[in-house]
C-alpha cells in the first residue's frame, strides 16, 4: 500500500520531503480481547499525526506512505527482516530522492534490525529513522505521535546521514543502541559511546546474499551445560555472538567448552566473543578462560553490544568473509559500533579475502 500527501503549512521554503514505511508493531496494534496484534492500513492515522507535526513545529511534510505487504508483531521478525526493509528504503530513496526515511517498526527486536539495517544502508546520504510506540495509536498516553515527531524533527534538521532509532525525548545511534524498558516512554538507551571512524569506510559494494547459513546469539549462564553452546554451534554454521560474563569468560566444564569452541572453529563457523556488561570491553588475555577461547579460534568482540555484534558478524558473513578476513573487519570500527582503535582502517572488496 502507497499514498501521498502533500502540506498543509504554508511555507516559503521547499518542504521535507519523507518516506514513511510501516512494518508494525505496537505503534499501529489493536486488542479485539486477544491482546493486542498488528493491523494494517494505518495510512491515514499517520497523515492526521504528521499534520499535528505541521502545525505544532511548522514545518512542511510532503510525505509517502508505504506498509510491508505484511506487516508483523516485531518478535516475529526473522533473518531476512532488516534487508527486506532495507531494500525498500534503497527503493524508495532511488525512486523519489527524500530528505529522509522514517521506519515505523515494532521495539521488542528495533535495536537489532536497526543494526542490520545500519550496515546495509551504509551508503546512503539520506538519515533513517526508526521509531515506534510503547503504547498504540490513539490510545490514551500514547507515545506514537510524539515519537513520529521526534523522528520528522530528526530529518527535518537535515543532520547527519546514518541509521537511528528515535524514541522518547533522544535519538540513538542505532549501532549502539539496546532496548531498556517496556513501561517507559523511554524505552532505548545508548548503552555505548558513538566514535564514528575518523574516516568513512569503504565497505564492498556487492549486496550480501541471502542463502548464506544462519548467524545466533548464545547467553552464558551459571550451570550452562556444554552440550548445550555445541549445539548452538552446529545450528547456527553461518557464526556464534558468545555473550559472555565481565571481560570475556564462561563455564568451562574442564575442556568441554573450549572443545566446543575449537570443533566450531576448525569447520570454519567464526565465535565472536562479546560482554553482558554495559561497559568494558572483551580483553580474552586476561582470565584463563578468555586465553582458552582465543585459543580455540574465538574473535574477542570488544565492545560491541549485542545487537551491533549480531548484525554485523551476519552482515559479513553474507558478503561471503570468513576466516582471517572475517577477524579483521569484525574488529575495525566501521560505523561507529566500536571504539576507535589507531589501526581502524576501511573494509576491503571482499573478493580479496
Amino acid at each position: 500500500m502507497t499514498s501521498r500527501s502533500a502540506s498543509t503549512v504554508p511555507q516559503s521554503l521547499s518542504p521535507v520531503t519523507v518516506e514513511i514505511i510501516y512494518t508494525g508493531g505496537t505503534f499501529g496494534m489493536v486488542d479485539h480481547g486477544a491482546g493486542l496484534r498488528p493491523r494494517r492500513g494505518l495510512g491515514g492515522e499517520i497523515a492526521d499525526a504528521v499534520a499535528q507535526f505541521e502545525r505544532t513545529n511548522g514545518i512542511a511534510v510532503r510525505f509517502d506512505y508505504t506498509e510491508l505487504e505484511q506487516v508483523i508483531d516485531s518478535s516475529d521478525a526473522g533473518t531476512g527482516t532488516a534487508r527486506l526493509i532495507a531494500e525498500q528504503v534503497r527503493s524508495a530513496i532511488a525512486h523519489r530522492r527524500p530528505d529522509g526515511v522514517l521506519v515505523v517498526h515494532g521495539t521488542d527486536t528495533m535495536a537489532y534490525v536497526g543494526a542490520r539495517m545500519a550496515f546495509e544502508l551504509h551508503d546512503l546520504d539520506v538519515p533513517v529513522v526508526l521509531t515506534g510506540a510503547q503504547i498504540p495509536l490513539g490510545q490514551p498516553g500514547s507515545d506514537a505521535g510524539s515519537n513520529l515527531a521526534l523522528a520528522l524533527n530528526h530529518i527535518a534538521a537535515h543532520t547527519v546521514a546514518g541509521t537511528f532509532i528515535a524514541f522518547g525525548r533522544s535519538l540513538h545511534p542505532a549501532v549502539r543502541a539496546s532496548k531498556r524498558a517496556c513501561d517507559d516512554y523511554d524505552g532505548f538507551a545508548t548503552v555505548r559511546e558513538f566514535t564514528p571512524p575518523p574516516t568513512p569506510p569503504r565497505l564492498p559494494e556487492s549486496r550480501p546474499r541471502a542463502d548464506s547459513p544462519p548467524v545466533g546469539l548464545f547467553t552464558v549462564f551459571p550451570g550452562m551445560h556444554p552440550n548445550l553452546l555445541d549445539a548452538a554451534l552446529r545450528h547456527y554454521r553461518g557464526g556464534l555472538v558468545l555473550e559472555c560474563y565481565g571481560a570475556g569468560t564462561l563455564p568451562m566444564h574442564g575442556d568441554a567448552t573450549a572443545a566446543a569452541v575449537r570443533a566450531a572453529t576448525t569447520r570454519g563457523t567464526p565465535v565472536v566473543v562479546i560482554t553482558h556488561c554495559d561497559s568494558g570491553a572483551v580483553d580474552l588475555d586476561r582470565y584463563q578462560p578468555g586465553r582458552a577461547l582465543r585459543a580455540a579460534g574465538a574473535i574477542g568482540g570488544c565492545d560491541l553490544t549485542r545487537e551491533a555484534a549480531l548484525a554485523k558478524l551476519a552482515y559479513l558473513v553474507d558478503l561471503g568473509m570468513s576466516g582471517s578476513g572475517l577477524r579483521r573487519w569484525m574488529t575495525t570500527n566501521l560505523l561507529g559500533e566500536l571504539s576507535n582503535h589507531p589501526a581502524t582502517q576501511p573494509i576491503p572488496n571482499h573478493s580479496q579475502n
